[in-house]
């Protein structure tokens, strides 16, 4: 089977890789940890992604980013197709994580590695707006995955809030127990529209006409809002669980450290 990764991430420039628009981008001493060089009629590449690339220890195949022009830093970055069985390229082992353990993440090295040079798929002109593209899909995509990971955290305090008996009575019939379920519920619902509203933008991407509102700047909001929402509602439900929340027979544990791991993945939320 054929299993695919983005190789973008390295170990010196994670959140830098986005910034396109600052004059550090362009500067010579920010150099790509992965470079390419021509040689021929094949490229040859040599470096380091980091130990954040989804997939990396288990893809088959990736599309890997490097640096083809030095003077121009992190600017002079081309996109490569390459198979991850050539000689050369090295998997590093899974990455342990507190959250998101599900999601396969780990380093890729490359030593002298030969491709054709037709696998040679964005050249350096087109980086910056494939770029954008790619950080639009990721954020929208966050956001919804954010939404439904803060769907489960209510469901799961719901669902324990009807058959946990203090005071007499289901805690749910207490003031403050429905309190925290509304505020909750009101939070999901707004990370839904506006996940909504982001994912539709980027399905409509290729269609001038149907898209009306801006990409990345919609894919950000999304991301921001419904990660923050997500940790803030799986925060609420360990609490409405109290000690069981922390227990790990009880998934809801388990929806908090994932809930955690989104305000940083695809991109930390400071830095939208």
């Amino acid at each position: 089977s054929i299993r695919g990764c983005l190789a973008n991430t390295e170990p010196d420039h994670g959140t830098n890789l986005t910034r396109v628009g600052e004059e550090f981008y362009r500067n010579p001493q920010f150099r790509r940890n992965v470079q390419a060089r021509l040689e021929g009629n094949e490229w040859v590449l040599k470096g380091q992604k980091s130990a954040w690339i989804s997939g990396g220890s288990i893809a088959t195949h990736a599309f890997i980013s490097g640096g083809v022009d030095p003077s121009e830093g992190l600017k002079g970055g081309s996109f490569f197709f390459c198979p991850l069985d050539l000689d050369g390229v090295t998997c590093g082992k899974p990455l342990e994580k507190v959250g998101q353990r599900d999601l396969n993440q780990g380093e890729i090295y490359l030593d002298d590695v030969r491709i054709p040079e037709n696998y040679l798929l964005v050249d350096v002109d087109a980086l910056i707006p494939t770029q954008a593209v790619f950080g639009a899909y990721a954020y929208s995509n966050m956001g919804s995955l954010a939404t439904g990971l803060a769907r489960a955290a209510f469901e799961e305090a719901l669902e324990y809030a009807k058959i946990r008996v203090q005071g007499g009575k289901p805690i749910i019939e207490h003031a403050s127990i429905k309190q925290r379920l509304f505020r909750m519920f009101s939070k999901i619902e707004t990370s839904r529209a506006i996940s909504r509203l982001a994912m539709q933008a980027t399905s409509n991407f290729y269609d001038t006409e149907l898209m009306t509102i801006p990409l990345i700047e919609y894919g950000a909001i999304s991301k921001v809002t419904c990660t923050r929402a997500a940790y803030e509602v799986a925060d609420e439900a360990v609490q409405i669980l109290g000690s069981n929340g922390l227990a790990r027979e009880y998934i809801t544990e388990k929806l908090f450290r994932d809930a955690r791991a989104t305000l940083i993945e695809d991109g930390m939320n400071e830095m939208q």
